[in-house]
């Protein structure tokens, strides 16, 4: 224990001294380096030629690390599921960052600061040294050094606000009742850390610690997809080959399963985390990506040392794209396998998660490019993956849900003058900008933000505006916002950087959920509540919640119909008024006494909601215009707001009509362009309204709930 505070400290005076030698240009310059090569997708290093792979690294498409709790993925055990993200988790994984290195910089004193490296193995890399800009000094031995409060010029610095977003993350994954599996080099690096934390008012109690080296800190990519098997709901992890050139990170799965007793089976197909989307019952989605990354012959970078000549590509046969297919079927998608056209904007990935995620099994949730992006070819492309998305079906048979989010804007508030500026890839133009790259973390989203978060909300109006409509379209969740524009240009953000591994005993619920307008579906008889429910235990109970028109919570017990399939009866033909809003959820214990809702926020606010209106206020003959957002936030109390995009101009009258009825409000609308609507809900008395667009050929409704 002395020995490991005895180096920390001595990190700390050799960062001290260094860093008060950096010109604030050397912080700028330590900046775009970490963008180059810790982007996104590594570069093929030139030098490394293709090989016959070492026995030890040999694998055809099922094939092993050969490590510790590792097999092969022809050995995957056959009754096995894949959780959605939204589901209950007990931790996230992470890392901390760090700055790579020569492993003899102790000695290197006033200098250290001049020099960079690029981990390439455990140990090892290339080392950079600045001299007018980033000159290459050869493959050697190398260390890391956590990224701390001591490394710093001052607390506005790039580093400082970098690292920040790692601390936070930390902090917002604690919020969530999960555990921060946190990846550090040395296990003595854990006091600095813990300091920096500190020194930011966090809290750093439950923190588990992986030790070993790492290449970057994408580990949405380089980490195992978790399933569940065994009828006692074990958890396993699926590891995908990761980008050639990342060998280290590549071996993350490993490192888990050795230092926390996980099973991890191999396959040398190359995926990663963030072009996946599953939705919980075997239905798996990618982008075309996957494709070009399995048609080439480079697998992973291999060394067998000592010299840097002896780095080569470890040869893999090509795939064709059926190929990808079958193999992701077996592994992962039983009941199918979706591969859309990938976008431009997405910084070379192809990864769906910038752009889409799922609230459920359900239900897809997509960011919303607005119109005065329709020249973007990303535009178009958008527009057909989100036509196909919601004409695939559920487990349920019934076609997909989805709900809009907003698009990011520039600091300033403005929009992005062209793709090609979004798209910019270097330190000074680079965006890639997106709401939708958030984590779950039970009833908690870690939320990318892109202004200074204040007392828990971003501080610029805009980016705040756009919180409150992404709390509307994920309702009942906790929202934790971190400022992530120092992620400008790497191609993603919050969700790219954390892995969940799922929680132990899981309650697993599936349910085809009503929600939206249901016309005359349930006024004259009652919505039946179905839901698929199981525990390794069993289920001891299940119990429907509802309530209408925000009145009090009533209860019907679930009954287990047939195997595992519970029912209840949502006694809606009994229920009066000019206008019914329903809220439901399902709560379900476990023989061994857990107890899950569904939603999973079910009773914090995010209960499935539908309605009908038994009054004519031409409900019933609206149309279903994506161009018209929901109200947000909803419920509101003091104003609500509402996204519309009126292209090029429209003339509405807008109603303000209370739930008897009765009209209470009229104005008129005239503009064009993508708008915010704004009622001012504090002048309006605690009650559900419907606010009607008309425009003489077109009525478009929305429901609005005032407390």
């Amino acid at each position: 224990m002395k020995k490991s505070i005895l180096l920390a400290a001595t990190i700390v005076l050799a960062l001290s001294a260094s860093a008060q030698l950096r010109p604030a240009e050397m912080e700028q310059a330590h900046a775009e380096f970490r963008r180059t090569h810790q982007a996104r997708v590594p570069q093929i290093k030139p030098n490394a030629k293709l090989a016959e792979a070492p026995a030890a690294h040999k694998a055809n498409t099922l094939g092993s690390k050969n490590g510790t709790n590792e097999h092969t993925a022809s050995q995957l055990p056959p009754d096995r599921w894949f959780p959605g993200e939204w589901e209950e988790v007990q931790a996230i994984v992470v890392t901390w960052p760090y700055w790579s290195v020569p492993a003899n910089w102790q000695q290197l004193g006033q200098q250290l600061g001049y020099y960079s490296c690029q981990p390439q193995f455990s140990g090892y890399g290339d080392i950079f040294l600045y001299n007018n800009g980033w000159q290459y000094q050869g493959f050697g031995p190398i260390d890391q050094l956590p990224l701390c409060v001591e490394y710093t010029i001052n607390p506005t610095d790039n580093d400082f606000e970098y690292t920040n977003v790692f601390a936070y993350l930390i902090d917002g994954i604690r919020q969530g009742g999960a555990q921060p599996w946190v990846r550090v080099t040395h296990l003595y690096d854990t006091a600095l850390i813990q300091h920096h934390m500190n020194y930011l008012g966090l809290d750093t109690t439950g923190i588990k610690w992986i030790e070993g080296f790492g290449d970057a800190f994408w580990f949405r990519d380089c980490g195992p997809i978790c399933f569940y098997y065994g009828d006692q709901d074990s958890i396993g992890m699926l590891d995908f080959m990761y980008y050639p050139g990342r060998a280290i990170d590549d071996s993350l799965p490993s490192l888990i399963a050795a230092q926390k007793g996980l099973h991890n089976w191999v396959t040398s197909l190359e995926w990663e985390g963030g072009n996946c989307i599953v939705d919980g019952d075997g239905l798996v989605i990618s982008s075309d990506h996957i494709y070009a990354a399995n048609a080439d012959r480079n697998g992973q970078l291999i060394w067998q040392g000592p010299t840097t000549s002896s780095e080569t590509y470890a040869q893999k046969n090509p795939l064709t794209a059926q190929q990808v297919r079958d193999t992701l079927a077996y592994l992962m998608g039983p009941r199918g396998v979706k591969i859309l056209p990938q976008f431009q904007y997405d910084g070379g990935t192809g990864h769906i998660d910038l752009y889409a995620d799922m609230l459920d099994e359900n239900q897809f949730v997509f960011s919303k490019f607005p119109s005065q992006y329709s020249n973007w070819t990303d535009y178009s492309t958008a527009a057909r993956n989100i036509d196909s998305m919601t004409s695939w079906h559920s487990t349920f048979g019934h076609n997909f849900k989805k709900d809009y989010i907003p698009f990011p804007r520039k600091d300033d508030g403005s929009y992005f003058a062209s793709q090609n500026e979004y798209n910019g890839t270097t330190y000074s133009n680079g965006y890639t900008r997106t709401y939708s790259n958030h984590t779950f973390v039970n009833n908690v989203i870690l939320q990318p933000c892109f202004s200074k978060v204040v007392n828990g909300n971003p501080s610029a109006q805009w980016d705040r505006q756009y919180l409150d409509s992404l709390r509307a379209a994920y309702p009942g969740y906790t929202f934790y916002p971190i400022d992530v524009r120092t992620f400008d240009g790497y191609g993603g953000a919050i969700h790219c950087i954390t892995k969940q591994i799922p929680a132990e005993n899981p309650i697993r619920i599936l349910h085809p959920s009503i929600t939206g307008e249901t016309y005359n579906a349930y006024n004259n008889s009652d919505a039946v509540i179905n839901a698929i429910i199981t525990n390794r235990s069993g289920i001891a109970s299940a119990t429907l919640f509802y309530r209408v028109n925000g009145g009090q919570w009533q209860t019907a017990p679930m009954h287990n119909s047939s195997d595992n399939n519970w029912t209840a009866t949502l006694p809606t033909s009994g229920m009066q008024g000019d206008e019914i809003t329903v809220e439901y959820y399902i709560s379900a214990s476990s023989n061994n006494g857990k107890t899950i809702t569904k939603p999973f926020t079910g009773a914090n606010g995010g209960a499935y909601k539908f309605w009908w209106s038994q009054e004519s206020v031409g409900i019933a003959d609206i149309a279903t215009e994506e161009d018209f957002g929901q109200f947000y936030p909803n419920p509101a109390t003091d104003q609500a707001h509402l996204d519309i995009n009126l292209k090029n101009g429209a003339n509405y009258k807008v109603t303000i009509v209370d739930a008897a009825g009765r009209t209470l409000h009229d104005t008129s609308l005239q503009a064009q362009g993508q708008i915010v609507y704004t009622i001012n809900a504090s002048l309006l008395q605690s009650g559900i309204y419907t606010v009607v667009f008309n425009n003489g050929s077109q009525q478009i409704a929305r429901r609005l709930i005032v407390k």
